[in-house]
């Protein structure tokens, strides 16, 4: 079983906006998000233990994907790169324009390996604050 902070469509859940604001109860990751987002980010704040273990995101046709065809990330799908995953890496948002490049890294160094790096990219090295897709900021 994959980690549940490695999502299927290769977003680092652990760097999910709306996964740390929960976490720290910080509203900042959620509204230093783009604009196209304003529209949820006055709700209300739900812990979310990523999309393997209870989908908070709603409808994701790649995740369905994914489990229908019973892989654990799409890369190691047979059809990887597909339409589904070439438009979401495409689609605008800076965060998902990101999978491609996850893909690659997680291909190369394991799970293991690459969630201790993808940990170390969203914690700053000098307070241990954690940073979201949108929200980078830190205490020190």
């Amino acid at each position: 079983m994959a980690s549940e902070l490695i999502s299927f469509c290769g977003l680092y859940c652990g760097a999910c906006s709306f996964k740390l604001a929960a976490e720290e109860n910080n509203r900042d990751h959620i509204l230093n998000m783009p604009s196209y987002y304003d529209y949820i980010k006055n709700i209300e704040l739900e812990w979310c233990p990523g999309c393997r273990l209870e989908n908070k995101c709603g409808e994701c046709s790649i995740r369905d994907c994914a489990q229908d065809k019973k892989v654990d990330y799409c890369v190691l799908c047979d059809l990887y790169p597909c339409e589904k995953i070439i438009l979401f890496a495409n689609d605008g948002k800076p965060h998902h324009a990101e999978i491609l490049e996850n893909y690659k890294l997680l291909i190369e160094m394991g799970e293991e390996k690459w969630l201790e790096f993808m940990k170390g990219k969203w914690t700053c090295a000098e307070c241990g604050a954690k940073k979201s897709w949108y929200y980078d900021k830190c205490n020190c």
